[in-house]
């Protein structure tokens, strides 16, 4: 899972009926302690075969998120009367 500063990624992998795997993630701020992205399942209708093919759509998943995250965390500048 890679890291991305200032930024606590915490996942779960679950096992589902079937031999089929689910993962939950949540997205934390370090210095402060606020959640950005509350736990949840980013791929609730699809079950994966393996950990890794899991893990691999959350890495995705992941950095997709973060991008937006910071995208949408940039202060608008102010406009002056």
């Amino acid at each position: 899972m890679p890291e991305y500063e200032g930024l606590k990624i915490v996942y779960e992998v679950i096992i589902l009926p079937k031999d089929k795997w689910a993962i939950m993630i949540e997205i934390i701020r370090r210095e402060d302690g606020e959640v950005l992205m509350a736990r949840h399942n980013p791929f609730p209708r699809q079950p994966f075969d393996t950990k890794l093919e899991a893990l691999d759509h959350v890495n995705r998943y992941v950095a997709e998120a973060v991008k937006n995250l910071e995208r949408d965390n940039v202060k608008p500048l102010r406009r002056r009367a």
